[in-house]
C-alpha cells in the first residue's frame, strides 16, 4: 500500500470514472478502455474496499447538451 493512502482515504469510496469522448475513441482506443477499467483492481490493491465505476456516458462529447450524471 502506498504510504501516502491512509485509513481515513480507504474509508471513503473510491470512484472511478472512466472517459472518452467520441464514440471512435471508444471503439478505435481499446487498449485506454482497458487500462482505465484495470485502475478499479489497482484501487482495491491499495485497500479501497467501496469502489463506484461511472462510465454511462463513454461515448458523449461534453461539447453537446446532453445531460450527464
Amino acid at each position: 500500500m502506498s504510504e501516502k493512502i491512509q485509513a481515513q482515504h480507504l474509508a471513503r469510496k473510491a470512484v472511478l470514472y472512466v472517459r472518452q469522448s467520441t464514440a471512435f475513441q471508444v471503439i478505435r482506443n481499446q487498449e485506454s478502455g482497458k487500462l482505465q477499467y484495470a485502475m478499479q483492481a489497482r484501487l482495491h490493491d491499495l485497500g479501497f474496499t467501496e469502489i463506484e465505476v461511472i462510465d454511462e456516458d463513454l461515448g458523449r462529447s461534453a461539447a453537446g447538451t446532453v445531460a450527464r450524471r
